[in-house]
């Protein structure tokens, strides 16, 4: 009887103690496959994030070599772009205006950005896919493009550890500063370019005195101005007025030097470039062929017209 009672008493002590020992090296086990796991979820998480910062720097890249493609396409060609947005879409995804490849597109596209990020992910264990659901260009103010992205992301770690899936909108901004004016390369047939810089004038007539207002027009500088076409209506020809416009004063002898012929307009760039019926007045001290359109009587009260803007509506004659 008593043999009975230690074996029974030894044998529940040794099925305790395998118990136990199983019980602690599962959860060994289970804590060490957590922390893998958790391991796996943060370096996913990280990479979302470097992702994220990437795609604008991507975004930007792509969009400024987009905007520097329009204004090689125009020189090339010697027309406007026809759908500033769609042919956008087509040069930042594809590298193409018109099915026509842009040089400075190769291997920029937001698509080899993509793919790049794509290539790396999947250098650690990561299945990264995206689309691209809408390309838009806006202006939020009249020195800055705006390109809008919604983007659906679609990633997700090998090991079937996690699984993201996001939509984000991405704004990227690029000043215009710099770009060329499609207004003067379409009209000079590529003979005459202007860079547009805006101007830090403010006060173009000074006690009668027209430095300032020479000094814009020599360089054709730039003001903001609500008639007349933004930057991406200029892309297009559009002549039309918006709240977000620019325009510069023509030199008009750089149009001599090339060889063009003069045209009898106010200087105001996208009226000197149209056809708008305007009343134009010269303007005292300038040279003959300076003339600012606006209504009488000049001189006389202002009017907020072009006379006004410039300050000139009091030395016409």
């Amino acid at each position: 009887m008593k043999k009975a009672i230690f074996y029974t008493t030894a044998a529940i002590a040794l099925t305790i103690v395998i118990i136990v020992t199983y019980s602690a090296y599962s959860t060994y086990r289970l804590t060490d496959k957590m922390e893998v796991i958790e391991t796996r979820i943060d370096t996913v998480n990280f990479f979302i994030k470097d992702v994220e910062r990437d795609l604008n720097k991507g975004a930007y890249i792509a969009g400024f070599r987009t905007l520097l493609s329009f204004n090689q396409f125009i020189t090339t060609n010697g027309t406007f772009i026809d759908n500033v947005n769609e042919r956008f879409k087509e040069s930042f995804l594809n590298g193409t205006i018109k099915q026509q490849q842009m040089n400075l597109m190769k291997d920029s596209t937001f698509t080899d950005w993509a793919n790049r990020i794509s290539a790396e992910a999947n250098k650690v264990d990561i299945i990264f896919n995206f689309t691209i659901n809408e390309v838009k260009l806006n202006h939020t103010d009249p020195w800055t493009v705006d390109i809008g992205l919604n983007i659906s992301l679609d990633i997700k770690d090998k090991r079937n550890t996690s699984y993201w899936i996001r939509e984000r909108y991405l704004i990227t901004k690029i000043n215009i500063v710099g770009f060329e004016d499609p207004l003067y390369i379409v009209n000079s047939k590529g003979r005459v370019t202007n860079a547009i810089r805006q101007t830090n004038i403010t006060n173009f007539v000074v006690n009668g005195k027209v430095d300032n207002l020479l000094f814009h027009m020599n360089n054709s500088l730039y003001i903001s101005h609500n008639d007349s076409p933004s930057f991406l209506m200029r892309l297009a020809g559009n002549l039309s007025n918006s709240t977000l416009g620019i325009e510069s004063l023509v030199n008009l002898e750089k149009f001599q030097a090339q060889g063009i012929q003069l045209k009898d307009r106010s200087i105001v760039d996208y009226i000197y470039f149209g056809t708008k019926t305007t009343t134009n007045f010269r303007v005292n001290n300038t040279p003959e062929w300076f003339k600012i359109d606006g209504s009488p009587p000049a001189p006389g009260p202002d009017k907020g017209e072009h006379l006004d803007v410039y300050k000139v509506r009091n030395i016409t004659i």
